[in-house]
């Protein structure tokens, strides 16, 4: 008989939610992470003729992707891009050409083109200037019905260096030459409009390709709008994450015709905020050509992005066809799209638009979403006002107890949340000091029990403490926990209101929560909030709401957690994991946790939080909590072998050397490769180089990797570097145009991927040069001096020398003399795309030493400084 109380002490109602709450929300996250991850099966070439309207054919688009990648890395600049890469693909679209129905007019050539652009990023901009870019540009336009408007669809075929390019950017490419297959031979396509694939060769090089195009190519005037297809992993759903900027019609199509809407406000909004460390031709495209678009990407599980081991063997059929058969669908009926006849006449508004796990999309303007807050966060509030006043009269309660109580409530709510994300930012902080950060990189499951649960924790200590200690006759446990969960809907309602108000289109995310529990109080204040059956009311009113952000979770944790593997050392990308778990947690369980009052053994709760949560640490400190993996999540090293040499005024020698330098990737550089390589432990930060020396005095290939020049690390190397091309710059001539103004002349021939600095000195300005008709704003000032970062590259393989000039005018005019220091100038050379031949012995020994989980960008640079 004892042993049976014991039991049933044991085993109680509590017992039982507390294994069921966490079982039940773990099988939904794997019911919408399956949902997300269900791709259609592809279509084989035997199946093609099955249908006569035309289906996307995964087969044939690997086997190009195969033929696409088989040379391996396709760095602009190198031969495998300029001449194998485009000349396969112009036989691609030749044949394509060849087999199109009679009544489709298919023109192609290959643009070779060269510019110059400004690049305005935050303290870091740069002077874009390209000579010999190509593109391959193909025009396809019914012949019986052309209006005279393209749609214009881009997709780069360059790599980043070391990867073979399958995901980026070759998915899309081959996708695009299957759609043209299937646009021009079927008759399903009754065009109104053209359509322009432009495969352009180098997007990778601060997006030139693009800008070649927009600013060169006669048909650029005839683009109406675009698509832009590029690729940040590589596997899963391509998401639609960037529309606009305004032309909400172009949400409208992609709703109404897209077998798979995979969109989402949050996601473009979070891009255009700078919180994703990369860029695509979309920006090239809309700002420079001033035309709307569509930007697409594959986005989930980027741990192979610009990576060796991004290969064909990567990509699924699965993949491809998911993609072809979206923008298939949607290019033929944006082909005939009547507001592309005058599209300026659609202009005007923005839209919120979201998916449903993936099974449709839910699209509307922002004046539609403004009203739609507002009104929805009003109800909640007057919902919360008339649920008080029902309190008072059925219980007889006094008004003034109910509205103090309701307020004291909120503040313990709001306390809650600030407790929960507390204690998963104290969690981030340990494990941070503990050298455990970023445990969860490859096993993501970890993030679950590190931050989600402290979160949860947090959440449900404040309401248990607060009617634990504060008892009060006026109001039953079930009353508490509705003013504890119309707190948390008043919160809701006025962050929805305020992000309404300041223009955020994401506060969307609010509506589910609050839409919800709106129509589960309609209808408990009609049943007068019947005990008990109210409770069940609520609860089947959220398995909406927590679907929908079990999916956000899954495409959050699948697209931002493989990017802190190359962000930066600086910065403990735990907190950023903490902060987003935080967030998540309250929009998964905000209107559950005040469920803890009405517990009676409220240790089950507490205990089953506290067990996870340790359970989770100790795995978190095995082997299992090592971030990175040799073949699925490699941890990333930039290591480059660099000459420098510095000239005194007169063209004396006044430093010359070579180093090692190693550009930080993740929080754990340097620290694991010093354990893994010796060596690397005699490694110094750049420290005072970048107070003596323009921009460190490091060939940096893109100058905003100096943001992260003080944690950066070199070491002295022996041996120099191997060249394969040399560098020779000339000082032609000086000139002075005008008094106070000296004009001087240069010669430079090098690689493919060269820059320059130039930095006039004090009480000296930039007033003319080579690079751009106009002068563009200074970049991060060094020792208060402008500086200006020109990335400049040949394509084509045509390494011919450049001619250029600088100009420089002194602040008191007239005062310029022949023999005067006027500037720092800077020439710097990367050979980012040749033989590992040309890798000196000594660095060659160093990379062998790197360890297996390793993936490392190594290539010589060259530096020489002067001050003319």
């Amino acid at each position: 008989m004892a042993g049976w109380k014991l039991l049933s002490y044991i085993f109680t109602l509590e017992l039982l939610w507390c294994v069921l709450g966490p079982g039940i929300g773990i099988g939904v996250y794997f019911l919408t992470y399956w949902n997300w991850n269900t791709l259609p099966s592809g279509v084989n070439l035997a199946d093609e003729n099955t249908t006569t309207d035309g289906r996307f054919v995964a087969e044939r688009a690997l086997y190009d992707l195969g033929a696409l990648t088989s040379r391996g890395p396709r760095v602009a600049g190198s031969e495998t891009n300029e001449r194998f890469a485009v000349d396969w693909l112009y036989g691609a679209v030749e044949t394509v050409a060849r087999q199109a129905l009679p009544e489709y007019d298919v023109t192609y050539e290959v643009q070779r083109v060269s510019g110059s652009y400004f690049l305005d990023y935050d303290d870091y901009a740069i002077t874009s200037y390209y000579r010999n870019v190509q593109n391959l540009v193909v025009s396809i336009k019914r012949r019986d019905s052309f209006s005279g408007k393209y749609l214009l669809l881009n997709a780069h075929f360059d790599s980043a260096v070391t990867s073979p390019g399958a995901g980026d950017d070759g998915t899309m490419v081959v996708v695009m030459l299957e759609l043209m297959r299937q646009l021009t031979q079927h008759a399903r396509s009754p065009l109104q409009h053209g359509l322009l694939f432009l495969f352009n060769g180098c997007e990778e090089n601060t997006m030139q390709g693009a800008h070649g195009f927009v600013r060169s190519h006669p048909l650029a005037q005839s683009v109406a709008a675009f698509i832009n297809l590029d690729v940040a992993a590589n596997a899963g759903r391509e998401i639609m994450f960037q529309s606009g900027p305004n032309y909400p019609f172009l949400m409208a199509y992609y709703r109404d015709y897209v077998q798979r809407p995979y969109a989402n406000t949050l996601g473009e909004e979070v891009f255009q905020m700078g919180l994703v460390p990369s860029f695509t031709d979309y920006e090239t495209l809309s700002k420079q050509g001033g035309w709307p678009g569509l930007d697409f990407a594959l986005s989930s599980y980027g741990y192979l992005y610009h990576t060796a081991l991004d290969a064909r063997e990567t990509i699924s059929a699965g993949t491809l066809q998911h993609i072809g058969d979206n923008l298939l669908g949607l290019v033929r009926a944006l082909g005939s799209a009547d507001e592309f006849g005058n599209i300026q006449e659609h202009r005007e508004g923005t839209a919120v638009f979201f998916d449903f796990m993936h099974l449709f999309l839910v699209y509307y303007t922002e004046t539609t979403a403004m009203i739609v807050n507002i009104v929805l966060g009003v109800l909640s509030l007057a919902l919360i006002v008339g649920t008080l006043f029902m309190i008072m009269r059925k219980d007889g309660a006094v008004g003034s107890n109910i509205l103090f109580e309701a307020g004291m409530t909120l503040i313990v709510q709001t306390l809650s949340i600030v407790l929960g994300a507390g204690l998963s930012v104290l969690v981030a902080v340990i494990f941070d000091a503990c050298g455990r950060s970023m445990s969860w990189f490859s096993s993501t499951w970890l993030l679950f029990g590190l931050y989600f649960v402290p979160s949860i924790g947090g959440l449900t200590l404040g309401p248990y403490l607060y009617v634990h200690f504060r008892k009060i006759p006026f109001l039953h446990d079930q009353g508490r926990v509705i003013l504890f969960l119309h707190a948390q809907h008043c919160i809701y309602a006025v962050l929805l209101i305020t992000l309404s108000i300041g223009g955020i289109r994401s506060a969307f995310v609010l509506l589910f929560p609050i839409i919800f529990y709106c129509a589960t109080t309609i209808v408990n204040m009609i049943i007068q909030f019947r005990l008990r059956v109210w409770i069940y009311v609520h609860l089947v009113g959220q398995l909406v709401p927590v679907i929908y952000f079990c999916s956000l979770a899954v495409t959050l944790f699948a697209v931002f957690v493989p990017m802190t593997g190359r962000s930066d050392n600086r910065s403990n990308p735990d907190l950023q994991m903490a902060l987003f778990a935080s967030f998540v947690t309250l929009l998964l369980v905000g209107l559950l946790t005040p469920f803890i009052v009405l517990f009676r053994r409220k240790v089950y709760v507490f205990g089953t939080i506290l067990l996870l949560f340790l359970v989770t640490a100790i795995v978190a400190a095995t082997p299992e909590g090592f971030p990175f993996r040799e073949r699925t999540s490699p941890q990333r090293y930039y290591i480059f072998h660099h000459q420098r040499n510095f000239y005194w005024p007169n063209g004396t020698l006044r430093d010359s050397g070579a180093i090692y330098y190693l550009h930080p990737q993740d929080r754990h550089t340097p620290e694991l490769l010093q354990s893994e390589v010796p060596e690397w432990s005699a490694a110094q930060l750049l420290g005072d180089e970048c107070e003596k020396e323009l921009y460190c005095g490091i060939p940096f290939y893109i100058n905003r990797y100096h943001r992260q020049s003080g944690s950066s690390y070199w070491l002295p190397a022996i041996e120099p570097p191997i060249f394969p091309e040399r560098v020779t710059f000339e000082f032609l001539s000086r000139e002075v145009p005008a008094p106070g103004r000296v004009r001087m002349n240069f010669r430079v021939q090098g690689p493919s991927h060269m820059s320059l600095y130039v930095s006039p000195l004090t009480g000296r300005s930039l007033v003319g040069w080579s690079f751009s008709e106009r002068i563009p704003p200074s970049g991060k000032r060094w020792n208060g001096q402008d500086v200006y970062f020109v990335n400049f590259f040949s394509g084509s393989m045509e390494l011919t020398p450049f001619t250029f000039y600088i100009e420089i005018e002194h602040a008191a005019a007239g005062t310029a003399q022949s023999s005067d220091s006027h500037f720092y100038l800077s020439v710097v050379a990367q050979y980012m795309h040749h033989d590992s031949v040309y890798r000196a012995r000594e660095f060659q020994t160093l990379l062998d030493k790197m360890p297996k989980y390793a993936h490392t960008v190594a290539y010589p640079g060259y530096l020489e400084s002067w001050i003319f």
